[in-house]
């Protein structure tokens, strides 16, 4: 945070990107959960990037977001070099990543000290999530990459990771209409892009913004899918929900 070129490429001041009128909080409906995560992973072959924004549910607020870049645990540091010099640094992030990049062990340490300082998670109990939900664009995120990163890491898949909710699945059954993804969801929407797109901090941001849209239309955010802690199946719960065209069962 202290860093001069770290600084220069991250704007910091989410707050002032997820703004809400006030006359437009009014016509939301009222909500299940008090608090949203909305959680947007970058990394195909290891996480390399884990942010959270979290969304007071009621003003439709940023109340605080958490935001690290991860070393992957198995990968060679050469294909990690070659890796991120081709994602982060067209960009000009690929020095922040290397300077700040830290295990997925450590950082998942630092997410739950995050979430107990929100109340919204008790470690004591490893139960699920208090008053909040996750929020992703997809069901890769939690429902794939987060069960195969823990693997690898060697840790327990946490608690508050069982069940989510799939922004895409919530936008088709409330607007009647199909997208596939964050970038056709702001394109019907009409909301302009937000910084880099693949940048996860940013498109968490622009999820986040997709995410207030809905809400100030009135939409309902309900969770979506669900994992069995025993047999660790996903159980879908929407009937009409978004179909992978190559995995008709994602």
């Amino acid at each position: 945070m202290d860093d001069p070129s770290h600084l220069e490429k991250f704007n910091h001041d989410c707050s002032k990107d997820l703004q809400v009128n006030g006359t437009d909080i009014e016509k939301k409906c009222s909500q299940n959960v008090d608090f949203l995560l909305v959680i947007d992973l970058e990394g195909k072959v290891e996480i390399l990037e884990f942010p959270v924004l979290l969304i007071d549910a009621k003003s439709l607020s940023l109340v605080d977001f958490f935001h690290r870049f991860v070393r992957p645990t198995k990968m060679s540091e050469q294909a990690v070099n070659k890796y991120i010099e081709g994602k982060y640094g067209e960009i000009g992030v690929d020095r922040v990543w290397h300077d700040t990049a830290q295990p997925f062990k450590e950082v998942m340490q630092q997410f739950e000290a995050w979430l107990s300082q929100h109340n919204l998670w008790e470690k004591e109990k490893g139960s699920r999530l208090t008053r909040a939900a996750f929020v992703t664009c997809g069901n890769w995120d939690l429902k794939t990459k987060i069960p195969q990163q823990c693997e690898v890491s060697g840790i327990k898949l946490p608690p508050y990771f069982m069940e989510w909710i799939n922004l895409k699945d919530v936008y088709l059954n409330f607007y009647g209409r199909e997208a596939r993804g964050m970038m056709s969801m702001m394109k019907q929407l009409e909301i302009p892009l937000l910084g880099c797109h693949h940048l996860g901090i940013d498109d968490s941001k622009n999820i986040a913004r997709v995410l207030q849209r809905m809400l100030v239309d009135g939409a309902l955010m309900q969770v979506t899918a669900k994992r069995n802690p025993g047999s660790q199946k996903v159980e879908f719960l929407f009937e009409n929900r978004i179909q992978h065209p190559s995995r008709q069962r994602r």
